[in-house]
């Protein structure tokens, strides 16, 4: 999820990685020695499903080769994705899985001024996890991944789509068991992203960037009801992007987190995130400072319904005005603020379904201009019973 033209060779080489990877994961199923050998899914899913979407907003995209824009734009999709979590050891002190997450999205938009779209994006992710116990005290993990997409005939403004990327990432962590009542986590990160620039967009080379990150934290409670206060600092480097200082000439954040969590077990399930975040770069345009406040609150309907509510409200201000207020895609979107209510139900031991009514405001690729997406959906998700 370098080159490349919409549909290309790239989205060639996405769609591949996401069959082959499927394709394995069903062979191994599918083996009776494998079984034997005692390599067994921990879930596998299935989902197909379908929403209509409307956004509102006008901004001309910089990243798209004809400037094209509206206030207003609708969407239809359909989208198919597998997913899953396979055991390869599994003992009472050792524990190592693959996991995988992919698939497609098709969409017809309409509203626009010179054409419709048919956006497509393939997406996908797999990852080996490794966790390991540490004496009778403490437990080890480690994680290796790739996260690659593409997207064949982006839109512009306001149905934002983030560019083609494929990124590679690792983390170490280290979970002390309890130190007079209190669990300690500390974990430390390393990512690589590419993001895919096209002849008549080199822009998008700008993106590409390295990081590592460094996060710590400490919990206590019990099973009903614990809290969570963490800490973390990122450093990224972006080796295209200019820092319009000649003694130090590309584009160094770095970013500092603070927040907590609270978890409510029982018959009721909620969960309540607080959230700072202050970004510091040698180049002034990126610098800001957000806020977040997360909550999410999973109850039982009548009728065998599960309600599922959530939302993620985010308020973010840039320490400097600056006249080039122009991001590319996917630099700070992901400050956004999203909301959603899901009812959930199961028709059968393997197969259940949702439908959700969810809401989106997130930053365009002008600096504090923001888009408002509203979309109503249906998923249906069915485990394969090998």
């Amino acid at each position: 999820m370098t080159r490349r033209m919409p549909g290309s060779s790239s989205g060639r080489s996405v769609r591949a990685w996401i069959l082959l990877t499927a394709g394995v994961a069903l062979a191994v199923m599918g083996t009776p020695t494998i079984v034997e050998a005692q390599v067994h899914w921990r879930d596998f899913v299935v989902t197909v499903g379908g929403s209509a979407e409307a956004y509102t907003g006008n901004f001309s995209a910089v990243t798209v080769p004809i400037v094209d824009s509206t206030e207003t734009a609708n969407a239809a999709v359909a989208e198919v994705g597998v997913s899953g979590s396979l055991w390869l050891l599994q003992r009472e002190r050792t524990a190592l899985q693959f996991i995988l997450d992919g698939g497609v999205r098709q969409a017809a938009a309409t509203g626009f001024r010179l054409r419709d779209y048919s956006p497509r994006e393939w997406a996908g992710s797999t990852s080996l996890m490794l966790d390991q116990a540490v004496g009778s005290w403490g437990q080890f993990s480690a994680r290796a991944g790739i996260q690659t997409r593409t997207v064949a005939d982006r839109p512009p403004m306001p149905l934002f789509l983030q560019p083609g990327f494929t990124t590679a990432s690792g983390a170490l962590g280290l979970y002390v068991s309890s130190v007079e009542g209190v669990l300690l986590d500390v974990e430390v990160d390393l990512e690589s992203s590419d993001y895919r620039a096209l002849d008549f967009l080199p822009q998008l080379d700008l993106l590409d960037r390295r990081g590592v990150g460094l996060e710590a934290g400490a919990r206590w409670g019990s099973a009903e009801s614990r809290v969570r206060f963490f800490g973390g600092l990122r450093w990224r480097e972006y080796q295209h992007q200019g820092s319009f200082d000649a003694d130090d000439p590309f584009r160094r954040d770095r970013t500092l987190r603070a927040g907590l969590d609270w978890t409510r077990g029982g018959s009721v399930d909620a969960q309540l995130g607080v959230e700072g975040v202050l970004n510091r770069s040698n180049s002034n345009r990126p610098e800001y400072d957000a806020v977040r406040v997360s909550g999410l609150l999973t109850m039982d309907l009548p009728g065998s319904l599960i309600m599922n509510a959530y939302a993620l409200l985010t308020w973010k201000s840039y320490v400097h005005e600056t006249e080039f207020a122009r991001l590319v895609p996917g630099e700070e979107a992901d400050n956004a603020s999203i909301a959603y209510v899901e009812v959930a139900r199961a028709f059968a031991i393997n197969l259940d379904g949702a439908v959700r009514l969810g809401w989106t405001r997130a930053e365009t690729d002008i600096g504090s201009a923001y888009y408002r997406r509203v979309g109503l959906s249906v998923r249906m998700n069915y485990r394969p019973r090998w």
